[in-house]
């Protein structure tokens, strides 16, 4: 009987890890009737952090309501689950006590670029707030951590919207409160006060991206333009950010310092807005995941690994989850297949070399315009799955 484990992220816009691990369970059950399949949702902070690693603890879901990226009401979900009921492995990554409550946010339910119709989509009129209003909530259910999901955001606001919602007080000139700040709002701010600040309990946050804030490889220049900013207005958000971070000095002088530490460029500065005033420190992505699944002895007990995910390019050997599952999987010599929507030739030809055991295979048709390959994505890939040929030893 072999052992197959089916370690998959989303498929942006078309198939959930849920659903695409569920779709791989079924078809290699119709295949191979006697092989035993594990299912490992990925998640890389964004859409699904809550879901997966709620139901993985063995957690609830909590509803609350709060604004969206730019001011609406939404609907979104928490988790709560018991900190005994983890791994020690994640209790010793996230530096948390040993039993509790932990509280799992994901930023992108309040402020997810996904969420924003492309018109909708200027990190100018994005804010925070949402994600502030998520973690002040999530405090008062008397969780004793909260680890934050940061994947997938619409803002980079450097968490100014958030900080608002815990009771960061910004006036204009007049002292009138600003109500929902976002960066077209900043040249008005004259006046900021923490005094009302709300209590939070420590917060870690899940990050794979080691940006600084400011700068050639800061938020506002690599992400601003996939969130919607003209990339000649990228100079200018950047100057009313040191405008701001003057007045943020004058409440925390440890404001620039921080600036320049790695990972406070993530999710437009999220962390580093937070880092100013609470107990926050960012924890690597995958490490933190595949402690939380035990992805390691998973794939040590495996004979065969599927990994997916949209698309398999340079910015998954950055780092992203299939790219560390095959890593993995070439370390203790355990065959693979990473089946993506699509896959950049020349990329796969590069991890050929370094991963000599694991195939890359597309279940996107290059011949079709996105949004029909999007559609019919759960059907191209079970057909591809169910095509597949796999080693002997399955």
């Amino acid at each position: 009987m072999a052992n197959i484990l089916v370690a998959c992220d989303k498929c942006k816009g078309s198939i959930s890890a849920f659903e695409i691990c569920s779709l791989a369970k079924s078809v290699l059950q119709k295949r191979f009737p006697s092989s035993c399949v594990t299912e490992v949702p990925l998640t890389d902070g964004g859409e699904g952090f809550t879901d997966i690693l709620t139901q993985e603890a063995a957690g609830r879901l909590h509803s609350l309501e709060v604004c969206d990226s730019i001011g609406n009401h939404s609907e979104v979900q928490i988790g709560i689950c018991e900190i005994a009921n983890l791994p020690p492995a994640v209790v010793q990554t996230l530096d948390i006590p040993p039993s509790g409550k932990l509280a799992i946010v994901e930023m992108a339910q309040a402020a997810g670029l996904a969420d924003l119709a492309s018109h909708q989509r200027n990190p100018w009129n994005t804010s925070t707030y949402g994600v502030g209003q998520m973690l002040g909530q999530a405090a008062q259910l008397g969780v004793d951590a909260i680890l934050l999901g940061i994947g997938g955001s619409s803002t980079n606001d450097i968490g100014l919207g958030a900080l608002h919602a815990l009771g960061l007080s910004i006036r204009n000139d007049k002292q009138e409160e600003i109500s929902f700040p976002c960066p077209s709002t900043w040249k008005n701010i004259r006046n900021l006060n923490q005094e009302h600040l709300s209590n939070l309990p420590p917060i870690r946050i899940a990050c794979d991206v080691e940006n600084q804030l400011l700068g050639e490889f800061g938020a506002t220049a690599q992400y601003g333009p996939q969130k919607g900013l003209p990339k000649e207005e990228i100079g200018l958000f950047e100057s009313e950010i040191k405008s701001l971070l003057k007045l943020l000095e004058l409440q925390e002088s440890k404001t620039f310092d921080l600036a320049k530490v790695n990972g406070t460029g993530a999710a437009g500065g999220m962390g580093f807005g937070l880092s100013l005033f609470y107990d926050v420190s960012l924890v690597q992505g995958f490490e933190l995941i595949s402690s939380w699944f035990e992805i390691e002895h998973k794939i040590k007990q495996a004979d065969f690994v599927i990994t997916a995910e949209g698309r398999f390019d340079q910015t998954s050997m950055d780092g992203k989850g299939p790219y560390q599952i095959i890593k993995t999987s070439q370390r203790h010599s355990t065959a693979s297949l990473v089946i993506a929507g699509s896959v950049d030739q020349q990329v796969v030809a590069k991890a050929s070399k370094n991963f000599p055991d694991c195939s890359f295979v597309s279940f996107g048709r290059s011949d079709w315009p996105i949004e029909k390959n999007l559609s019919s994505a759960r059907e191209n890939f079970v057909t591809t799955l169910e095509e597949f040929s796999f080693p002997p030893l399955i």
